[in-house]
């Protein structure tokens, strides 16, 4: 059986505003009592709340992660959850891994980091908002369990190794930067990419499209 996702080990990235390339800010995790937040080397830029030079734990989530979460006695947060493909019952870090844990005036980025093995990845699709009328009416053709394929765009002029969503040639969107890594592993061997969900435009661009990617990760080299 697949491993649905590994939630207690979250990546945390940084989008720069001029570049739009991600870098890696460091590691949060969750052990089932103590949340922890360690910065990657060489970072020298601290998130809010959690300075540079130490390992954090704490109970609770910490406040800048915490803030990327829908309040629990908000009306919407069930519909908010179904869009994401979660149930009522879906910890915190589960949540983090498949919304991004994207947040207005802030570049960062949360992505799940999956163990080698046979692993099976949920991710919203990136980039519809830089698609034509015509491709993003396309995505409400789609229908829960269509096949898709991600093929290489090495000409992308942001990251030569951006990897587009598409359906008969058709572009859908692109894979969220900070999973990269991961998925050009993963698609070395074979692979099935489908359509989880397709929400409605009220949900916003970033949510439209709800994809999950089934195959084998490979071990990174020196692992």
């Amino acid at each position: 059986m697949a491993t649905l996702l590994k939630t207690d080990e979250l990546l945390v990235s940084r989008q720069d505003p001029e570049t739009r390339l991600y870098s890696r800010v460091g590691v949060l995790s969750y052990d089932g009592r103590i949340f922890r937040f360690a910065y990657s080397d060489g970072v020298t830029r601290a998130m809010p709340g959690l300075p540079l030079g130490r390992v954090h734990e704490s109970e609770s989530l910490f406040p800048i992660f915490a803030e990327r979460m829908m309040d629990p006695h908000r009306a919407e947060r069930a519909e908010t959850l179904k869009a994401l493909g979660l149930g009522s019952e879906a910890e915190p870090l589960e949540v983090l891994a498949v919304s991004g844990g994207g947040r207005t005036g802030d570049t960062y980025e949360l992505t799940p980091l999956p163990k080698p093995g046979t692993v099976s990845l949920p991710f919203l699709v990136h980039g519809i908002r830089y698609l034509t009328t015509e491709e993003r009416a396309a995505i409400d053709e789609l229908r829960s369990g269509d096949r898709l394929e991600l093929r290489c765009e090495t000409d992308n002029p942001v990251n030569e190794r951006a990897l587009l969503v598409s359906q008969d040639g058709q572009r859908l969107g692109y894979v969220p930067d900070p999973l990269l890594d991961h998925v050009h592993r993963i698609i070395e061997s074979p692979y099935e990419l489908v359509v989880q969900r397709v929400n409605p435009v009220e949900a916003g661009m970033h949510m439209r499209l709800l994809v999950r990617l089934t195959g084998q990760l490979a071990a990174s080299a020196g692992a």
